[in-house]
């Protein structure tokens, strides 16, 4: 697969927990650690030129805020000083505004910012959460996913005139809409394959990485792991997927899927074309260096202000077996 040997990726990375920054050039598969410390790094996302990082941090005391930092890690600089919990920024694809969720208004909703941090604009305000927003090729309008029904489903507001469309509306929760490049599809997260515990609908379910045309038509599951998969984002020429595979088990949980048939048979608007092609996705794992993560090993397991109050052996048992020191929350740049 071509896709896979091009350009660079960003993602967090915690073998004790406290979770850094760290990329890695595809073409070499050289790693570079970008934060350091005792603090939580994550969910960061490239700058459309891949010159800088945006991420969220509990390095600056309580609450989460989100940062800037170059893509060698220099020039760290705090963007949100809310004092509360500010998450999933995404950059505009022009570079000059950043989208991101906050519950700075008492519900999570979305945000709009100038790159730098300056002019913080709501963008929604609904009883419910709205999560996960990602900006549209065109930078006309964000996709998000919102639980304003029985489950989350994933929504498009249109900028300039607010008016908001739901894509979806399917059994389980739909997450995490990402477009591809072109603007023609969506991938995104769902465990809508599970069936549903009726006594806690919100309960942690198997999640797979879905995709479907951008109007929410003709959706297909692109993986089938015993696990939960994750955070999708596309290669810079569309033709593949890079995700988190909370794989049992499993040393690296980055994996990569080419989606180029796919791509193909939506352009048919064939379902069973789409099934067909889907069912022949085959996962890979994604290969580098990984020496440089293993030796980091001097971070504290801290999540947030209220579990760095806690004994250490408490916080441990509070997360899954390998919830630490898996990298997770991918993001892929072009060369």
């Amino acid at each position: 697969m071509s896709s896979i040997k091009s350009g660079k990726i960003v993602f967090a990375s915690g073998k004790t927990g406290d979770y850094d920054l760290w990329s890695v050039d595809l073409a070499s598969g050289r790693t570079a650690q970008l934060t350091r410390g005792t603090f939580w790094n994550d969910k960061p996302k490239w700058s459309p030129d891949g010159r800088s990082i945006v991420f969220t941090s509990n390095r600056a005391g309580m609450g989460q805020e989100i940062f800037c930092v170059d893509a060698d890690g220099q020039n760290t600089r705090q963007l949100t000083s809310l004092g509360r919990w500010a998450d999933s920024p995404a950059f505009s694809p022009d570079g000059s505004r950043i989208a991101y969720v906050s519950n700075q208004s008492g519900d999570n909703d979305i945000w709009l910012m100038n790159a730098d941090g300056s002019n913080a604009t709501q963008v929604t305000d609904h009883p419910a959460s709205d999560t996960h927003a990602r900006f549209t090729p065109d930078g006309n309008g964000l996709l998000f996913s919102s639980d304003r029904g029985d489950d989350s489903d994933i929504w498009h507001i249109d900028l300039s005139s607010g008016h908001k469309t739901q894509l979806n509306e399917d059994r389980g929760w739909d997450i995490s809409p990402t477009p591809s490049p072109d603007g023609t599809l969506i991938a995104f997260c769902s465990d809508r394959q599970q069936t549903p515990n009726p006594e806690d609908t919100r309960e942690d379910r198997d999640k797979d990485i879905w995709l479907m045309a951008a109007d929410g038509s003709m959706a297909v599951r692109l993986t089938a792991n015993q696990g939960a998969d994750f955070a999708p984002a596309w290669s810079p020429d569309g033709n593949a997927i890079l995700y988190t595979a909370n794989e049992p088990g499993a040393d690296s949980h980055l994996r990569v899927i080419d989606v180029s048939a796919v791509r193909a048979a939506f352009a048919t608007r064939d379902q069973a074309a789409i099934d067909a092609a889907a069912s022949r996705v085959r996962p890979e794992k994604v290969s580098y260096d990984r020496s440089g993560m293993k030796a980091d090993i001097g971070g504290e397991r801290t999540s947030t202000w209220v579990t760095r109050l806690l004994p250490e052996s408490w916080v441990a048992g509070l997360y899954p077996a390998g919830h630490f020191g898996k990298e997770r929350n991918a993001d892929w740049v072009g060369a």
